[in-house]
């Protein structure tokens, strides 16, 4: 008890109390430490388990623990924006707007990402194949991703680099579907990007980088890969005509649980909640 009253005191490098989130996570580990330790030789005549529950929060703060704050994202618009002013002149920039263009397709985590081979992309059926024997998926899902709808130049942009890599590169079905960059030596400025490696990225930052200067370019907020999964949720929860087009969107994402979806990525604005109880637009209101 003392404990939670110095949680409730203690200040974090901001100089702002501690969020209830922390606070929440402090305390479910010491919970969970007390629990395992009343179960231990010489302690169980000590500790008893059902001194855990002191380490609970009120249901008032757990509520606000739990409340999942408003992630930024960029609208369809902006995505698309974006994805139309980068440059494919070269196969570098080829394979960076394939990247984007990717992600707006299907908002694909970006481990996968990095991951993924030429074969497990169809783009005749327009899916993504994400196998966890091959690619790397949250918690070793199988994950069948479709393309979302409205995004053509990203399709032209995938369509167009896979040909370059199977006419021009020579590569396979088992070779990375966005290959590394090659830096070589050179003596006059030290070192360039010359050409591929035939093999992944070892780290997600090169597509941050990616996603970021893209979205500098067009003169927007800088957002990074994992706000398109926000980008194609928001988008479903305002567009899809029925409950199946939702699940479907929450399995394209590789959600278990729909309300995870929704929960997590499917936030509505507050203008959105307004114009769909009261039947008004905020045009409506101007107007008036």
């Amino acid at each position: 008890m003392g404990f939670r009253t110095y949680l409730e005191q203690v200040k974090s490098s901001t100089g702002k109390p501690l969020s209830k989130s922390t606070t929440r996570a402090i305390l479910a580990t010491l919970r969970e430490f007390t629990l395992w330790l009343s179960q231990q030789d010489g302690f169980r005549s000590r500790i008893r388990a059902s001194g855990a529950d002191y380490f609970n929060l009120s249901r008032r703060d757990e509520a606000e623990a739990r409340a999942a704050p408003t992630r930024p994202a960029p609208s369809v618009k902006q995505a698309k924006r974006a994805l139309e002013m980068m440059p494919a002149n070269t196969p570098r920039e080829m394979r960076d707007k394939t990247v984007f263009g990717l992600l707006c397709l299907t908002g694909i985590r970006v481990d996968a990402l990095i991951s993924l081979r030429i074969k497990h992309v169809d783009l005749k059926e327009k899916s993504v194949a994400q196998n966890p024997r091959e690619v790397v998926t949250k918690f070793g899902k199988n994950i069948d991703t479709f393309f979302a709808r409205g995004f053509p130049e990203a399709e032209a942009a995938l369509f167009a680099w896979m040909t370059h890599l199977d006419d021009e590169d020579l590569y396979g079905p088992d070779d990375p579907l966005f290959p590394a960059t090659a830096i070589a030596a050179n003596s006059n400025t030290g070192f360039t990007a010359e050409g591929f490696e035939r093999r992944s990225w070892k780290s997600t930052e090169p597509v941050g980088k990616i996603v970021n200067t893209a979205f500098a370019t067009a003169s927007l907020s800088e957002f990074g890969p994992h706000a398109f999964r926000h980008v194609l949720a928001r988008h479903a929860t305002k567009t899809c005509p029925s409950v199946a087009e939702i699940v479907a969107t929450s399995q394209n994402l590789g959600h278990t649980d729909v309300l995870t979806t929704l929960r997590s990525y499917g936030q509505i604005s507050r203008e959105r909640q307004r114009e769909l109880i009261t039947g008004e637009s905020a045009d409506d209101v101007l107007e008036d």
